[in-house]
C-alpha cells in the first residue's frame, strides 16, 4: 500500500528537521583537532585553552621525571625545528622513548609556553626500522 502525498511530505519534514538538528547542535567537542608542535609553537594564540592533539618527536635528553612520582614528567617535543615543552601527568607507554614520536592529547596554555596531557600514544623509533633494514631475500635463504 502506498503512502499518500501528505504523510510522505510529513516524512520527509521530520527526517530533513531531524538531520538539521543534529548538525546545527553538534559542540565540535567530539573531534580533535590534530597539529604538529611547529604549528602550536608559530600560532600559539590559535591553540591557547582548547584540546588538541599534539605531534611530535621527544627531545633527547629533555625527558625529566619528578623524584618520587609514577606519571610526572617533563620533556620537550619537536617538530620542523621548533620545540615546544610539555608537562605529561600520567604513566608513560612502553614504547615512549628519547627521539620517539608521540602524539599527546591536551591543552595548550595561556602563554603558549607550555602544553600539558595525560595522554599519549608513542612510537619506538628502533622497533620497526631494525625490521625494514632486514633483506627479505636473505631471510629466505
Amino acid at each position: 500500500m502506498a503512502l499518500a502525498l501528505g504523510p510522505k511530505l510529513v516524512l520527509a519534514a521530520l527526517i530533513v528537521g531531524a538531520g538539521s538538528y543534529l548538525v546545527l547542535s553538534d559542540t565540535g567537542e567530539g573531534v580533535l583537532e590534530y597539529v604538529y608542535a611547529d604549528k602550536v609553537v608559530t600560532q600559539p594564540q590559535a591553540f591557547a585553552g582548547r584540546l588538541i592533539k599534539v605531534h611530535g618527536t621527544v627531545v633527547e635528553g629533555s625527558v625529566k621525571q619528578k623524584v618520587g612520582s609514577t606519571g610526572d614528567y617533563r620533556f620537550v617535543i619537536e617538530s620542523a625545528g621548533k620545540r615546544l615543552a610539555v608537562h605529561y601527568t600520567n604513566l608513560v607507554p612502553d614504547t615512549f622513548a628519547e627521539g620517539g614520536e608521540v602524539v599527546l592529547t591536551g591543552r595548550l596554555d595561556a602563554t603558549g609556553a607550555l602544553f600539558t596531557s595525560d595522554e599519549m600514544s608513542a612510537k619506538c623509533p628502533s622497533k620497526y626500522e631494525e625490521q625494514d633494514a632486514v633483506d627479505p631475500a636473505a631471510r629466505q635463504g
